[in-house]
């Protein structure tokens, strides 16, 4: 337990100088490398000192890790590019050829591409709708009007977070814009995982063909690898007032249900030392396949990375512990990306996870269990009441609201979340065992995510 009260302090305080960090390099109106230069060094020295004075105490080496994380954060910050480095500009007349890395739904409803160009990357807006792309292949947008990224509300630094992604510029399409997209038939690995999210999204498009399924589909996406650009906006925000919107994001709770799963299905090899270690290797491929395949996204590389370090335990004979891989996943997605500290997702996933290791088996205990069932409803309680212990501030200091009811929709749609992701697997593969099948499996898939959406629909209202 000490072990694991010492990593899980450390890895608190190396993101807590980071996310510092980050903050003060959003207030800084000056010269931000110049700053990020003269901190990254002061955490340096900083660190050397405590070493040659404290190399002794144990606790006192707990210090290095908020230097450590704001100097990570430093230099991350001073090797990133700036505008100047663009090879866009203002301009109401442009040539912008590149390769596609996505494409969707912007908020307002318009179709984008997200280019890469050379070091950085642009997003095309207003594209024609039905124009036929996938990810790697190539583009040529003539005549195309582009513009920095600007900030639209006070409340929030737009242009910072599109900075963030490597973004300077967005471009539009406009009536005399021309656009050639040339298809790739080798494309690089790294567009394998999104062209066959892309894959995927047409054949849900093909099992769900009526106009009443649109909703559906919609959430299927949602929940099959996080596509949240077809939902309307009126049901995202339902979900928000009713304290549901995580269910509705791909998140370490998927890959949980994957994970137990996976558990469920290998349990049959038997349990001895080797079938153990394999079991794990087996399970850790099987989730990092899925995390790549849905792009990656914090939450669930959050989980992956944790579900990788809780079973490497197996592996190495080694006694697992889900507060040491949820410290140790911090602290390496934090190296890996020290701007993902910063973001609500990264926020929101820790704080539950949290909640879950060191508040939920207490609240759990207060009381007893007589039943299978009255078990279960008593986990989903004590799970989501420890989780807004926690998540609750969080999600306070971002929208100064809170959903009230969120305990309510928690018990009533987690178990349909399970039931919807088993459905979306057995609707692909229904259409082996005959038409008839793959109808049931699509009404069946269609009523459960109906129930769900009017269920979060009902609870906004209240």
């Amino acid at each position: 337990m000490r072990r694991e009260i010492y990593l899980f302090t450390a890895a608190l305080l190396f993101v807590s100088g980071n996310m510092t960090t980050g903050y003060v390099f959003s207030v800084i109106d000056g010269n931000i490398r110049t700053a990020a230069a003269a901190l990254f060094l002061f955490c340096i020295f900083s660190i050397a000192l405590i070493f040659l004075i404290k190399r002794t105490i144990s606790w006192a080496i707990l210090l290095v890790f908020p230097f450590s994380g704001a100097s990570g954060a430093a230099a991350h910050e001073f090797f990133r590019p700036g505008p100047e480095s663009s090879s866009l500009s203002d301009s109401r007349s442009l040539t912008v050829e590149g390769i596609i890395s996505d494409g969707g739904l912007s908020s307002t409803g318009r179709p984008f591409l997200l280019i890469e160009t050379g070091n950085e990357s642009t997003i095309i807006y207003n594209i024609p709708p039905g124009t036929g792309w996938m990810p790697g292949d190539t583009v040529r947008a003539s005549k195309v009007g582009c513009a920095r990224v600007r900030n639209f509300t006070p409340d929030f630094d737009y242009r910072r977070w599109m900075e963030r992604q490597g973004i300077f510029y967005t471009c539009f399409f406009r009536d005399n814009s021309g656009l050639d997209i040339r298809a790739c038939a080798s494309p690089s690995l790294r567009f394998v995982p999104a062209r066959l999210r892309k894959k995927f999204s047409y054949a849900v498009d093909r099992a769900l063909p009526a106009d009443e399924m649109s909703g559906t589909r919609a959430v299927v996406k949602a929940l099959a690898y996080g596509y949240q650009d077809e939902i309307p906006a009126e049901t995202v925000e339902n979900f928000r007032q009713s304290g549901a919107i995580h269910l509705l994001a791909l998140s370490g709770m998927h890959l949980g249900l994957l994970y137990g799963m996976l558990t469920y299905l290998l349990a049959f090899a038997g349990n001895s030392p080797t079938v153990r270690r394999i079991r794990s290797l087996l399970t850790i491929a099987a989730l990092w396949a899925f995390t790549v395949f849905t792009g990656c996204g914090v939450s669930i590389l959050r989980a992956a990375v944790m579900f990788s370090i809780y079973e490497a335990g197996a592996v190495f004979g080694r006694e697992r512990s889900g507060t040491e891989s949820m410290a140790l996943s911090a602290i390496i997605i934090t190296i890996a990306d020290p701007d993902a500290p910063s973001g609500l997702s990264f926020q929101l996933s820790y704080a539950a996870m949290t909640a879950i290791f060191l508040i939920y088996p207490h609240l759990r205990a207060i009381v007893p269990v007589r039943t299978r069932i009255s078990g279960n409803i008593i986990d989903i309680c004590a799970m989501t009441v420890a989780c807004q212990i926690t998540t609750a501030p969080v999600i306070f200091l971002h929208f100064k609201t809170f959903a009230f009811f969120s305990l309510l929709a928690n018990l009533l749609c987690t178990p349909l979340i399970s039931v919807a992701m088993i459905l979306i697997p057995a609707v692909f593969a229904a259409p082996w065992l005959g038409e008839g099948t793959a109808a049931a499996a699509a009404a069946v898939l269609k009523t459960v995510i109906k129930i769900f959406i009017d269920i979060n629909t009902v609870i906004s209202h209240l």
